[in-house]
């Protein structure tokens, strides 16, 4: 039995607490209970203001409680337990281990001494288990934590039923102890299961209960920590709206009302971290700002909530660049380590951040002093870390990227050798199976190459390190898989300069190292997420480099059938994904039934799930319902379904390439109709190759033409398109005066800008692509079709439009042009030019058209010539159905689009560059956008051409080059063979003029019969608004550049 002296007298004065002029009664009563009953009042006071010197007047009224009390008393036990509990709260205040491990010690003793059948012993377990994980947080011991969550195991098995009313604490505690195992090991399941018992907490919780917002606080979090780890937005929506729901759920002046707040606050923060609204970071610090000035200095949490509103402040600098916000962040963050003591459990996470912090002010300023603090607080950080603690690799590795970057400043090697001994030390520390494995292996490879680098590594040593931190990395089991394919990328770039330093391993050769790479991407721009998140995040642009490199590697090797597959595995992702998810079953059906109707079905959740519109919330009504709710229709589970089925069908005989990436064999008809050029820039070098209908392809090399040359070419061509404001289907005339507005970008007018960018496209790409196709092409008496398919820039850049053209004053001179010797078109993906080309509506007879025009759609300019269009196109089509003005709204386009063959809409178009998936066709009730013709599929029988007589649909996202996300390829993969769209604006006046000539030419292969080719009509309307004196003209570039065809 644990005693002790009595530490001061029974009736000492209590001046520490308030309104102890109402516990004068207490005199009256016998020592133990007075004192049991002062020490309770006092801990209540603690929690609710947090002052350390009530909760020390309560842990010695506790001590006295125990002395005074006999042995056999009934509350020996609780008085125990309840000075556990108090040692435990200075414990997690002061960071004493003395206190935390008597804690133990009492509550080990209370354990003991109640029974199994005591209806009390669920806390006391629990109570206990608190304890222990705590130690384990503070020492990183493993047993600790395997303990802690026995313990609480086992009191949820102690017949505590649903309706039990600390079942849901029992959960909760469970819960967090798995999602801190999750932190420890990266063990996927604890955090799945973590949400599974939070969940069930919140749902065995009545609405109105004390504890509702806690629980909810604590589910919040824990679908934040799987949003971090998986990137699922619908997981982050959950916690924005969880969190939110618990300040709403608390009063003011509640004592966790200031957590709550901070929680709400940290939630905003990692959705702005994600999606970029600087609504949700200033609202996010506002709620941040409040917890804090709610929180006393003297307060154990207020530490932690400066670090937070610190962070917020940063990542809020990083958006605007505003150094205020930058010296707020480091301000805040200074008085959150100034705050805690040496012994506080926090102390060296607020300390790392501090150097985080300094080393962003050292990125800015370039003040090396900056860098030397942050190592400073980084080291001192370590210092305070124990041996077990579960940050300690954390520490190690930020302390190796802080000396790391000095060595670059002072080429000191003791810094590089010191950063390695760190890196390494943090890998060693990390768990094998830790989910940021990856990302620590690829430092230490980052770092060793650094060392080859420079004149003091020895190199044998530090290539081999870094090619077994890089091999580890990308064949990592539970890391993110785009760690694992940047450290493909760089193992890559390791063998193609240092491969003689080392024995490379026979299966991972240079195209194996890429071909793993490639095989991940899938992984990486994940089902699970919806579209507008796998836009948005930062996968695409680094699949995009990695398969640029891929693809320049198996060129330079000679596979040029193997660079065509991996290209076109690593465009496009996301259209490919949702097309996959519209793929007909008709074999699979036939043969194994069940299995399509269960991918079928899948596929259709999913694809519902992952529109962009769809997010997850939370009804009132529905709130003790939540967990099942959110369970059944997550797309994250979806998602895993999907894998699985897709894994059973490619088990199955016959049907191994079950949507697997196209083969060359596959790919090869692209190119029935005529040659496709598909040319990929590299930082390295440029290449084309061609893919002949025979199935050949053709290698021919650009080296004339670099990566720098064509973002020159792409700069130049925006440049004026700015400054002549060509961002809206305009109502007068392009002005040739430059806009005020706009600036003066050059000396040159925009007539000699554009002739300079259409004559290096022709020298640098066109010409020498074009010799080699006119070799391949039987002579002909009609031009030869050539379909692009451009990488990187060019994506941007009129490849169609280029050649030679005379100035002004030579204006009979002879030229030279592409629009000379071949039609063209343009494409996302080969796979697009896969569809069925025959046409929809049999030879002779007209097709459906639905015609809509908005001259004057609320909120836009007025655009008098769209009617004037629509005539023209109803005068030379047969059967037609108009949509002018008011009729012209969203959902009639839409079913219009489900009966008709052909669509032709005259109307605003606009690229959304910040949210490209927002891009849209102004409507007369709203925009038809990008992200709404996603979730749409036509018939093939249905979907024959689409003209897009708008501004910029086909523009694309400057971001993401090789993804297409404009509205002609959103009308391309929606099931349309053909689209007319433009590369930027287009005048009002002019695109009438062009719409009738290719209606005239269409309606002439119609009268024809056999396959339409839009190709060739829109080449033919071009050229003569290129031909004509009046509203184009030869050197009018910006007027009949613009129209192209994508498709066949």
């Amino acid at each position: 039995m644990l005693t002790s002296e009595p530490r001061f007298s029974a009736r000492v004065e209590s001046s520490s607490l308030k309104t102890s002029s109402k516990l004068n009664f207490l005199n009256d009563l016998p020592l133990d209970i007075s004192m049991r009953m002062l020490a309770d009042h006092a801990y209540e006071q603690y929690k609710a203001g947090g002052d350390l010197k009530v909760l020390e007047f309560a842990i010695q009224s506790y001590h006295v409680a125990i002395d005074a009390t006999k042995d056999d008393s009934p509350d020996k036990v609780a008085t125990i337990h309840r000075l556990g509990i108090a040692l435990y709260a200075r414990s997690q205040c002061v960071g004493e281990s003395q206190d935390l491990e008597e804690s133990i010690s009492l509550k080990q003793l209370a354990n003991v001494l109640t029974p199994d059948n005591s209806p009390d012993k669920h806390l006391l377990l629990s109570s206990l288990a608190t304890s222990i994980l705590s130690r384990f947080e503070r020492e990183g011991r493993v047993e600790d934590l395997e303990e802690a969550i026995g313990l609480w195991t086992s009191a949820l098995e102690l017949q505590v039923p649903d309706g039990h009313i600390d079942k849901p604490l029992l959960l909760n505690n469970l819960g967090d102890s798995l999602r801190i195992r999750f932190e420890y090991s990266g063990s996927i399941s604890d955090l799945e299961k973590a949400i599974e018992v939070h969940g069930r907490a919140v749902d065995l919780t009545p609405d109105g209960h004390s504890d509702k917002a806690w629980l909810l606080k604590n589910l919040g979090n824990a679908f934040e920590r799987r949003f971090g780890l998986l990137g699922n937005l619908d997981d982050l929506e959950m916690a924005v709206v969880l969190n939110g729901r618990c300040v709403d759920l608390t009063p003011d002046g509640h004592p966790n009302k200031p957590n709550y707040l901070d929680n709400a606050g940290g939630s905003l923060q990692a959705r702005f971290s994600r999606l970029g609204s600087l609504e949700d970071i200033e609202q996010a610090i506002m709620l941040q700002t409040q917890a804090v000035a709610l929180t006393s200095d003297a307060h154990s949490r207020k530490p932690g909530l400066l670090n937070n509103l610190a962070n917020s402040l940063q990542d809020l600098y990083e958006r605007t660049r505003d150094m205020k916000d930058l010296e707020n962040a480091i301000a805040h963050q200074t008085r959150a380590v100034d705050l805690s003591p040496d012994t506080h459990r926090d102390k060296s996470i607020h300390l790392n951040n501090l150097g985080i912090k300094l080393y962003i002010l050292f990125k800015q300023s370039g003040n090396r002093g900056d860098l030397d603090k942050a190592i400073t607080h980084q080291t001192r950080a370590l210092e305070l870390t124990s041996k077990g603690h579960f940050g300690k690799s954390t520490w190690l590795y930020n302390l190796g990227c802080l000396l790391g970057e000095r060595f670059k400043q002072t080429d000191d090697i003791e810094d590089l050798n010191e950063a390695i001994r760190c890196s390494s030390r943090s890998v060693e520390l990390l768990q094998e199976n830790h989910t940021g494995r990856a990302s620590m292996l690829r430092s230490l490879g980052t770092l060793s190459i650094t060392r080859l680098q420079s004149s003091h590594g020895a190199q044998a040593e530090d290539a081999t390190c870094a090619m077994e931190a890089f091999l580890e990395a990308m064949q990592h089991p539970n890391s993110h898989p785009l760690e694992k394919l940047q450290a493909s990328g760089q193992y890559a770039n390791l063998l193609t300069e240092f491969s003689n330093l080392f024995a490379v391993p026979p299966r991972l050769t240079l195209l194996g190292a890429y071909g793993h790479a490639m095989s991940l991407i899938p992984q990486c721009v994940w089902l699970g997420n919806n579209v507008r998140s796998r836009y948005t995040s930062d996968e695409l642009s680094i699949v995009g480099e990695v398969a640029n490199d891929a693809v320049t590697a198996a060129i330079v090797s000679g596979q040029y059938g193997l660079a065509l597959e991996w290209m076109e595995a690593g465009r496009a992702v996301v259209w490919s994904q949702v097309l996959q998810l519209r793929t007909p079953l008709d074999d699979l059906r036939r043969l194994h039934p069940q299995l399509a109707d269960d991918l079928h079905l899948v596929s259709q959740a999913l694809q519902l799930a992952a529109s962009p519109s769809s997010t997850a919330s939370l009804p009132a009504s529905t709130e003790t319902q939540l967990f099942p709710d959110i369970q059944a229709k997550s797309s994250h589970g979806l998602a895993l379904e999907y894998e699985k089925l897709i894994t059973r069908i490619r088990e199955l005989e016959g049907f191994e390439g079950f949507l697997r990436p196209k083969t060359l064999a596959q790919l090869a008809g692209a190119s029935i109709s005529g040659p496709v050029v598909v040319i990929i820039v590299h930082k390295s070098r440029c290449d084309a190759l061609v893919l002949h209908r025979t199935g050949e392809i053709v290698h021919v090399p650009l080296p004339h033409l670099s990566l720098s040359c064509a973002m020159d070419l792409q700069k130049s061509l925006w440049d004026i398109l700015r400054a002549k404001r060509l961002l809206n289907r305009c109502r007068d005339d392009l002005r040739d005066e430059r806009d005020d507005r706009g600036g003066r970008v050059t000396a040159m007018d925009p007539p000699d800008l554009m002739r300079i960018i259409l004559a290096n496209l022709w020298n640098w790409v066109v010409k020498p692509i074009m010799d080699v196709v006119c070799t391949l092409v039987p002579p002909s008496s009609t031009l030869p079709h050539v379909t692009w398919c451009p990488t990187g820039p060019l994506v941007f850049l009129p490849l169609h439009a280029a050649g030679i053209y005379p100035s002004d004053d030579r204006i009979n001179a002879p030229s030279q042009t592409i629009m000379d010797i071949a039609v063209s078109s343009y494409t996302p993906t080969l796979e697009a030019l896969l569809k069925p080309r025959a046409r929809v509506t049999p030879a002779g007879q007209d097709p459906r058209v639905l015609i809509v025009s908005q001259p004057d759609t609320p909120g836009g300019s007025p655009i008098p010539g769209t009617t004037t269009e629509a005539a023209i196109v109803m005068s030379l089509v047969g059967e037609s159905k108009p949509l002018d003005d008011a009729d012209g709204t969203v959902q009639a386009v839409l079913e219009g689009m489900t009966t008709h063959e052909w669509v032709h809409l005259a109307c605003h178009g606009a690229q959304n560059h910040a949210d490209p998936i927002n891009s849209a066709f102004l409507l007369y009730d709203g925009r038809l956008t990008l992200a709404e013709l996603m979730s749409h599929h036509l018939p093939n029988v249905n979907a024959d051409l689409a003209v897009l007589s708008a501004c910029q649909t086909a523009t694309g996202d400057e971001k993401l080059p090789e993804e297409a996300v404009h509205l002609a390829a959103g009308m391309l993969n929606i099931g349309y063979k053909s689209v007319i769209g433009t590369m930027w604006s287009i005048s009002d006046h002019v695109a009438p003029d062009v719409m009738k000539v290719f209606y005239t030419v269409m309606a002439e292969q119609v009268k024809a019969g056999g396959d339409l080719q839009p190709a060739y009509a829109l080449h033919e309307a071009t050229k003569a608004l290129r031909n004509s004196n009046g509203r184009g003209g030869l050197n009018d570039f910006l007027r009949w550049v613009p129209f192209v065809h994508f498709g066949l």
